[in-house]
């Protein structure tokens, strides 16, 4: 549950189910951080406007060179 890959997806499809993932994730107190493989195309572009909103996610920074995101929560999670 650490890591999504979202190869394969249209860029809404895509939008939808990370949004609805990563809330499942950060509700979890055992999960700190998540991977997110997006590949090196338009969801890598438009994945950190994705995750400008969600007040839970305390950092995004690109993971494994270029291809996909590392997201770290912040620890109290009722924000």
């Amino acid at each position: 549950m650490t890591r999504l890959d979202l190869h394969g997806f249209t860029i809404h499809d895509a939008w939808r189910f990370f949004h609805q993932w990563v809330q499942e994730a950060q509700q979890d107190n055992t999960v700190k951080s998540v991977t997110v493989v997006t590949g090196q195309g338009q969801i890598y572009n438009e994945f950190p406007r994705w995750c400008d909103n969600m007040s839970f996610i305390r950092d995004i920074q690109p993971h494994f060179g270029n291809g996909a995101y590392h997201i770290s929560f912040y620890k109290n999670r009722n924000r």
